[in-house]
């Protein structure tokens, strides 16, 4: 080390070595700057904006123009109120059903502010998202963030019981804040962290002051901290001797990190030198905010970003940068790379994938595609598809399929480029991998019409089992059962090249359901007896407990229709081993197991399926189901609950949305009103029209014409619809098959 740091005491002399040897790892390659170094400039905090409106469709473009460039002008400044306004009412609904969602969209829509651009009427009609967001954060004790959230919520209150309940709080952070802290280091550290993190959300000049000063505080407490001359004697002092450190160790990184959050290298350099501390921070830290901030170097942000965006440590957690700070500068850092390099992969992915990770992600290919360009390489590709199959998947999960869908339509460049010829067999994920997902969420959603030119383009793109056995579903419900059957015999041939035999016998029996319900006898046995030789085949040439259950649960869905109840209970008691030490495989034994049992009418299969899910811990997500079943069993057969269903539903949270509903309505707390007023979706009016419809079918005969509608529902992916089929089939007299002779039911 220098002259500068060899008077330091020991613990600072390792803050500043451990600090410079992460430095050390980044890469050091240089490349000329994109554009001008003069920093970010922030719009005045004064005079009148007008909010742009921003629809679904206009705002991925919207957030890239916004993200794209920082200059000061009212009608950049417009168009990012519309926006966070936009993302702010993204968060309101987010919020109503996973609330990481909501904070993360939430948190996602301010980080695209800057200090000073903060105006109030970005916040109208906002209430909702802050108020749940800062219950979210108090709930995990942030109080910085608390503080920043109902500061802002109260400011766009009426006079009222809610303003006095934020008040209520504002009141009891502030007290809290004034006492925290057990000695003069604690009380420090406490400050700062809340000071710093309340910055990161409430983006004015003041807030920004308050936590630098608390962090410039902070660190010349640890400085003058002097523990070996301190014995450590209690819990006390050793928390004192560790707040001390901390803030040697982190403090340097804590207060760049606080003006990154807003892309200001600039403002980090000032800050240190103007509280005397630019000694204790590693040299390689001061040169890239230096280039940052006088060239806009791509490659000082980028260093910058991968310092901060993995500058958490979790093992030790009394000497690293704060979490929420970190990934704050990590977005910034970001955010300033991309507007240095736009059109390189360098630049763009940083920023993509924080879009995803802040609810924006349908903004994330925009950012991609021109970094991408017309040729990128293998490995460039890849990443941008993953990130793409990521972001959709992501949208799809917390329960928002429109904006997987726009997410998807903004990849459209990205795909045409992976689909071409040079790069066939050679990306990871493919195009036809993302068209068969994209598919795969449409058809799960019941919404077949737009699922098919995804799955049509998956088949063409990369011909796989999967793609072709959903093409063949989507066209059988569709009523095009040829082409089903012709996409079925395609399924079977690559099976059979694949050696899948269980693969080839469920192609087989879906043939035979076709035929089945177009009264083809001959077919309809020819298709069912390749169904079994193929399960049988398959039952031999199983390898693993997963590849037996499967190979039974076939066997025994095949004998099903043959009409051989035994040999079928036994395949499936044969599941059940084969599958104990495997949850997955064991709950598409138990649902199989149980759809059964309902279809049979069989009361004490059912009985078993239950007592096995609840022993097995099955998910209550899956339990509810086949709880369900029982419970119309023994509606049809008009016997009593032996207490199995109770058992089985009794731990459902009340708050788990649609299965909760189910599981009232078995209950009785729920009438059959109520449960199809609570159906939102497709699926789960499909859901309730089912169950309604098979609660009367003993004192009711007349609900076969539901049931035919249930069968015919789009919503594919639901068991209850196969086992509308089947019942619909058997109400009908289905066609005679038997077993062939000579053959041995296991």
């Amino acid at each position: 080390m220098g002259a500068g740091t060899s008077r330091l005491h020991p613990m600072r002399r390792i803050a500043v070595l451990t600090l410079a040897g992460t430095l050390t790892l980044l890469s050091t390659a240089c490349s000329p700057a994109a554009r001008g170094g003069e920093g970010p400039r922030n719009p005045s905090a004064e005079g009148p904006i007008n909010p742009a409106k921003i629809s679904d469709a206009q705002f991925a473009e919207s957030t890239y123009r916004v993200l794209l460039s920082g200059e000061e002008d009212s009608q950049r400044l417009d168009l990012l109120a519309g926006v966070v306004r936009h993302q702010l009412a993204r968060a309101q609904k987010r919020f109503r059903t996973n609330r990481g969602a909501g904070l993360a969209a939430l948190t996602g829509g301010l980080y695209l502010l800057r200090s000073g651009e903060l105006r109030q009427q970005m916040l109208e009609g906002a209430a909702p998202a802050l108020s749940a967001g800062a219950s979210e954060v108090a709930r995990v004790g942030d109080e910085g963030r608390s503080l920043a959230l109902y500061t802002m919520l109260r400011s766009v209150l009426k006079e009222g019981a809610e303003k006095k309940d934020v008040d209520s709080h504002l009141a009891a952070l502030s007290r809290w804040t004034a006492t925290a802290g057990n000695g003069p280091m604690q009380s420090a550290g406490t400050l700062q962290r809340t000071a710093a993190n309340r910055s990161l959300l409430e983006t004015n000049p003041e807030t920004l002051k308050q936590a630098r000063e608390a962090t410039v505080a902070w660190i010349h407490r640890g400085l003058e901290f002097n523990a070996s001359e301190t014995p450590i004697r209690s819990n006390f002092e050793r928390e004192e001797a560790i707040e001390a450190y901390r803030s040697v160790r982190a403090g340097g990184a804590t207060l760049v990190a606080l003006y990154l959050r807003h892309g200001d290298a600039k403002g980090a350099l000032d800050a240190l030198e103007n509280g005397d501390l630019t000694r204790i921070v590693p040299p390689g830290l001061t040169e890239r905010l230096e280039r940052a901030a006088s060239d806009d170097d791509p490659e000082a942000w980028g260093d910058l970003y991968r310092l901060f965006e993995s500058s958490e440590d979790m093992n030790r957690p009394e000497t690293s940068i704060d979490g929420a700070l970190s990934r704050a500068a990590a977005w910034g850092t970001a955010v300033e790379l991309f507007r240095a390099e736009p059109k390189s992969m360098r630049g763009a992915a940083p920023l993509s994938a924080q879009l995803v990770e802040y609810g924006m992600a349908e903004a994330a290919p925009l950012v991609l595609a021109p970094a991408l360009g017309e040729k990128p390489s293998i490995d460039e590709l890849s990443w941008g598809m993953a990130l793409v199959l990521r972001a959709i998947i992501t949208e799809d999960e917390i329960g928002d399929l429109p904006a997987a869908r726009r997410t998807f339509a903004n990849a459209k460049p990205i795909l045409t480029v992976a689909g071409e010829k040079e790069y066939a067999g050679r990306l990871r994920p493919s195009a036809g991998r993302l068209y068969y997902v994209m598919a795969a969420l449409e058809t799960r959603a019941g919404e077949l019409g737009r699922a098919l030119p995804h799955v049509e383009a998956a088949v063409k793109t990369e011909p796989s089992q999967a793609a072709y056995s959903m093409l063949a579903a989507i066209q059988r419900q569709r009523g095009d059962t040829q082409r089903a059957l012709s996409t079925l015999d395609q399924l079977v041939a690559l099976a059979k090249r694949a050696g899948d035999r269980a693969a080839e016998s469920e192609a087989s029996l879906t043939q035979y359901e076709i035929y089945r319900d177009k009264g083809d006898a001959a077919q309809a046995q020819a298709s069912l007896t390749r169904a079994l030789k193929g399960a049988l085949d398959a039952r031999q040439q199983a390898r693993g407990s997963a590849e037996q259950a499967r190979a039974e649960r076939i066997l025994a869905h095949v004998l099903e229709h043959f009409g051989a109840a035994q040999g079928a209970r036994r395949a499936t008691d044969r599941a059940y081993e084969a599958s104990r030490s495997d949850a997955r495989q064991l709950t598409a034994t138990l649902l199989d197991a149980a759809r059964r049992a309902l279809v049979l009418g069989d009361l004490n299969a059912a009985r078993k399926a239950v007592h096995e899910g609840v022993e097995a811990g099955l998910e209550n997500e899956d339990l509810v189901y086949i709880a369900l079943w029982l419970r119309l069993v023994e509606i049809q057969q008009g016997v009593p609950s032996d207490g199995t269903v109770e058992e089985a539903l009794a731990n459902v949270d009340e708050d788990s949305g649609w299965p909760a509903k189910l599981a009232a309505w078995a209950r009785g707390k729920l009438g059959d009103s109520e449960l199809t007023a609570a159906a939102r979706s497709r699926v789960q009016k499909t859901e309730a029209e089912f169950y309604v419809a098979m609660s009367h079918r003993k004192k009711n005969g007349q609900v076969l014409p539901k049931l035919e509608e249930v069968a015919g529902s789009q919503a594919i992916e639901l068991v209850e619809v196969a086992i509308a089929r089947d019942l619909v089939a058997r109400h009908k007299g289905g066609v005679d098959v038997s077993l062939p002779a000579g053959v041995q039911v296991p």
